[in-house]
């Protein structure tokens, strides 16, 4: 039991057959996502939820951004498959988790070459059950400072195992009822040999800018600085 991989076609594939099994490309198909899941259309850039044996689980089709994305949409670059956006995340995934970290569980990844030296990906992950992202929480209700100070220590926590977030933002934090964290969404994140101190303030200041950000958007929106500085005191106290 674990992860295999197969070929079919000018697709690879990834899987853990704890959750899916070898008939796990169709998970990847538009029609098949559109008729198991409650999105009515399934759009790039869109996560998509849905049921499958029993499991709830999320489905990512990468995407590019900016004038490139409105040019060639969902395909990159292609050299090697371990160098592929989706098989570092889905990989990087499958090592924090081995390292204890509150992070989605990869489930299957689908890499497409389009000749001559491009390719498509997406995956599949495990939904955290019973969450929702942090600016939904801060849009319905004010979080204590416990919970601030909770947030900055995971985040330190993810720091001393050198993992280095490109995107760490309020949708990209999820908030369970129970009260944990988790950081999703590892696209071009790394896990360094040694995360320096630059990269790591960095990752804090950009938490920071998204939240400053939302609150000028969004109303309501419950974020004060009394809370910022408890998460720095939770992020101080981990980091020691």
């Amino acid at each position: 039991m674990g992860y295999r991989q197969f070929k079919s076609g000018r697709a690879r594939l990834i899987y853990d057959d704890e959750i899916v099994g070898a008939d796990c490309e169709k998970l990847f198909h538009r029609e098949w996502l559109q008729a198991n899941s409650h999105c009515a259309l399934v759009e790039r850039g869109k996560a998509v939820m849905f049921e499958y044996n029993g499991v709830e689980l999320v489905f990512k089709q990468y995407h590019r951004g900016g004038l490139a994305g409105r040019l060639v949409e969902k395909s990159y670059l292609y050299s090697r498959l371990p160098n592929t956006r989706v098989w570092r995340e889905f990989n990087m995934l499958r090592e924090m988790r081995e390292l204890g970290l509150p992070v989605p569980r990869p489930v299957a990844a689908r890499c497409v070459s389009v000749p001559p030296l491009a390719y498509r990906g997406a995956m599949i992950t495990e939904r955290v059950a019973d969450s929702k992202t942090l600016t939904e929480v801060l849009c319905e209700k004010t979080l204590d400072n416990a919970s601030w100070e909770k947030l900055g220590g995971l985040i330190a926590h993810f720091h001393a195992k050198n993992v280095y977030h490109a995107d760490l933002n309020a949708n990209n934090i999820l908030l369970t009822g129970s009260g944990d964290f988790y950081l999703i969404d590892f696209d071009k994140g790394v896990m360094r040999k040694a995360l320096s101190r630059q990269d790591a303030l960095s990752n804090v200041a950009r938490l920071r800018r998204s939240l400053d950000k939302l609150q000028g958007r969004l109303s309501p929106f419950h974020f004060s600085s009394d809370n910022w500085q408890a998460l720095e005191r939770g992020y101080a106290a981990a980091a020691g």
